[in-house]
């Protein structure tokens, strides 16, 4: 499915963490126990008499035996009042009669195979989707003076946090509306769309955002009229007069498909994900996007160039977050383009995988992977190799950016090499670190897009720490991590060669041993950094913020 994409920009994820614990903060998460038999969540449903519609849904939908066993859920149930509003929408007397498919639906939408309180929600959306399949979007909204906690935009949480034998219970006031539009459909149903939905026709990108095709999804970012307005562009014609140059605006290489192509993003993103990464690829190969928080707003290409602010399109947060079946639509309050782009920094967690994410274990808990459970990372050895995602909790392991690490067997008689799929990077050239906390001695090698890099890692190396910051630079080491924990010093970061990138787009990094010590390599950051910036700060902490000197 989508991959959200795992880089981390160091401004925007500090400002967005700093929103959003400021954001939820007001929203006090209680807990309401069940009795001391801790029912299951089918019979604690049963149990209530203002629930007793949707435990009878759940029961017709085959799910209550499963609500009954062992397991972890949560169950966003909609109250009686929402349930009989939802029937009369339906023209349906009752649960009875609805088919079974329409019911399996409804219990589906309300169903999460994890257990999430109000304290996780911290990005805009529950990251691990419903049995369904639509992701759950979240918001705190001021209702006639009280916060609650909103779902999909409709539906408040009137019972929080309701703790049973196998999950969590949170009461809802509202039926979830189950999705059917594409993209294009949800951009057709807007007339305030119309030019943008004329533009996308013109160019043929419609044909692609009406698929329905199995795990493949788009994150459209669509201009209203009113932003084209102000930008001079009323009509088709406008659009076809400024950019148009072959004659054909379906041909990729022309300039209005390139226009409006680069408004669609070939994944799911959420805000929540465009904020927590610098950058993402679009339609247009290899063109990125690039994203700035800024308080509470989210920009897309505001970049100082020259010394001159260009100002970027907002992201209309309120009007964006629109699930459809084939991706997620968003509304940005002004035009955006595609413009030649200076070298940046990447700043990169490699443990932050989207998967890892939707497993529901990011910055939670422990998480052993089999081979093909992560898009992004392939490595070598037999069939059964596993890798690890660890938190690093113990006092010699404490220091982590963001507090966790990839745990790989790197050596020969196990895992021989491990290769990622970078963040984008811009063309230019770039000095590549990594860092990992030492364990062993092997012998590791690096290698971008096949080519092997200049300096190898040898994993059970201690950071020098008698050193300046600045000599211990020359030597090509550094501290990548900030604050004095007692594990910080066990952390050590090298710069493994400088490399070239000729082609703006995402790349293959690989990490190969040709020693077979019984030791663990643990993982922890990647950085890209352009050769003519500075190259020791920021450091980062725990929670992955940026701390400068």
């Amino acid at each position: 499915m989508k991959m959200k994409k795992i880089l981390k920009s160091s401004i925007s994820l500090c400002v967005w963490t700093g929103l959003f614990m400021l954001l939820f903060s007001c929203t006090k998460e209680n807990f309401t126990e069940t009795t001391d038999t801790s029912p299951n969540i089918n019979s604690f449903l049963a149990a209530q008499e203002d629930y007793s519609l949707f435990a009878e849904a759940i029961v017709q939908a085959g799910a209550a035996s499963y609500l009954d066993a062992w397991g972890t859920y949560t169950v966003f149930a909609p109250n009686n009042n929402a349930m009989q509003a939802f029937l009369q929408s339906e023209g349906k007397g009752s649960v009875g009669d609805l088919s079974k498919s329409d019911v399996k639906d409804l219990v589906n939408l309300h169903i999460i195979q994890d257990t999430v309180s109000t304290g996780q929600f911290r990005d805009g959306k529950i990251q691990r989707n419903s049995v369904f399949g639509m992701f759950i979007t979240t918001a705190v909204q001021n209702i006639d003076g009280e916060s609650y906690f909103v779902l999909n935009k409709e539906s408040k949480i009137i019972m929080p946090n309701v703790r049973t034998g196998n999950g969590v219970v949170h009461g809802v006031d509202k039926v979830f509306t189950k999705v059917t539009n594409t993209v294009m459909e949800e951009i057709e149903a807007d007339p305030n769309l119309s030019l943008f939905a004329e533009a996308l026709h013109l160019t043929g990108l419609d044909a692609l955002l009406n698929q329905r095709v199995a795990e493949q999804f788009f994150s459209v970012l669509a201009v209203s009229n009113t932003a084209f307005a102000q930008r001079g562009f009323n009509t088709i014609q406008d659009l076809v007069d400024k950019y148009n140059h072959t004659g054909n605006p379906t041909n990729p290489e022309d300039s209005l498909y390139m226009h409006i192509a680069y408004h669609v993003l070939p994944d799911l993103k959420y805000v929540s994900d465009l904020a927590f990464s610098s950058s993402h690829t679009t339609q247009v190969p290899r063109e990125v996007l690039l994203v700035k928080v800024d308080r509470e707003k989210i920009l897309l290409n505001e970049e100082e160039w020259l010394g001159e602010l260009e100002e970027g399109a907002e992201v209309d947060r309120e009007a964006s977050d629109n699930t459809t079946v084939n991706g997620v639509l968003h509304y940005i309050k002004d035009d955006i383009y595609i413009k030649q782009r200076s070298p940046f920094r990447v700043d990169w967690d490699p443990a932050d995988q989207p998967e890892i994410r939707v497993a529901g274990a990011y910055g939670r808990s422990d998480l052993v992977m089999s081979k093909g459970f992560l898009r992004d990372v392939t490595w070598g050895g037999a069939d059964n190799a596993t890798i690890a995602y660890l938190l690093s909790t113990a006092s010699n392991m404490q220091g982590a950016v963001n507090g966790d690490r990839l745990q790989i067997t790197l050596r020969t008689a196990v895992i021989p090499w491990v290769e990622f799929k970078t963040p984008v990077i811009v063309r230019g050239r770039y000095k590549v670190w990594v860092g990992w906390r030492q364990n062993g001695g092997n012998t590791v090698d690096t290698y971008l897009n096949g080519v092997k890099l200049s300096r190898s890692l040898n994993l059970g190396e201690y950071r020098i720490r008698t050193l300046p910051d600045r000599e211990l630079e020359a030597l090509g080491y550094k501290k990548h991590v900030a604050g004095n924990l007692s594990g910080v010093n066990n952390y050590n970061c090298k710069m493994v060669g400088i490399v070239d990138i000729d082609v703006t787009d995402r790349h293959t990094l690989r990490f190969e041993t040709n020693t077979n010590v019984n030791a663990q390599f643990w993982l922890d950051f990647i950085q890209f950094i352009p050769i003519d910036q500075e190259q020791l700060y920021p450091q980062f902490d725990t929670q992955g913020n940026a701390v400068y000197p």
